[in-house]
């Protein structure tokens, strides 16, 4: 991974964590701010391969709160624009 990995107690995962709709009050296991392509692909074989639930996360305005799972072990990915 080039971006970071942010769990719980890390300084930047509340801000992270956080989407639009501020009623929504997820907290994954796992954030990874992906750097890119490669990035994106090494968080999903992680969680495929860990059998884990994972999140993508594009904008986070989903309504209902969708873009983030709750708790688990998987990552939730977010923070990559690819195009």
């Amino acid at each position: 991974m080039h971006g970071p990995l942010l769990s719980p107690g890390d300084t930047d995962y509340g801000e992270a964590r956080k989407v639009w709709n501020g009623m929504i009050d997820r907290r994954p296991a796992l954030i990874a701010r992906c750097a890119g392509v490669a990035d994106v692909i090494a968080a999903v074989k992680f969680a495929r391969t860990h059998q884990v639930l994972v999140s993508v996360r594009g904008g986070g305005h989903n309504a209902p709160g969708n873009a983030v799972c709750q708790g688990g072990r998987g990552p939730t990915v977010i923070g990559t624009r690819l195009g």
